[in-house]
């Protein structure tokens, strides 16, 4: 799966970071990208397509209003090929649509909602970085 874009970003990963590194560099693809020093906030930041997935290891502090789950939401050139990866990695999934917009939802080793939708500025077809 290439995934294309983030649509919006930031999960909370409190006490699971190596393993939600782990799933958004090896399950989805995502390229590391630099991140400052920040006292007391442990994580990691991957790029995709210039926007940023900050993963954020500390307290996410009180609950607030949560509409239907915080979750982030990240565009992928080919949803179809996208949940055919995911079973094959055995990652549970629901599909969904909301109109013409095809999306699928999976959850990260933290617990966090990742929704996943087809990119409408890429064309669905081979990745060319696929051999």
């Amino acid at each position: 799966m290439r995934v294309t874009r983030v649509l919006h970003h930031a999960s909370n990963v409190t006490g699971r970071l190596q393993p939600c590194v782990a799933f958004y560099r090896e399950v989805l693809g995502l390229a590391d990208d630099a991140r400052p020093e920040i006292p007391g906030v442990g994580g990691h930041w991957f790029g995709v397509g210039g926007e940023q997935l900050h993963l954020v290891d500390a307290d996410p502090g009180p609950t607030g209003i949560r509409p239907t789950a915080p979750h982030v939401c990240l565009a992928v050139d080919d949803i179809d090929r996208a949940a055919a990866e995911l079973e094959a990695a055995g990652v549970p999934c629901v599909r969904g649509a909301q109109g013409p917009t095809a999306q699928i939802w999976i959850v990260d080793p933290a617990g966090n909602t990742v929704e996943l939708q087809q990119d409408p500025a890429t064309r669905a077809g081979p990745d060319p970085a696929d051999p």
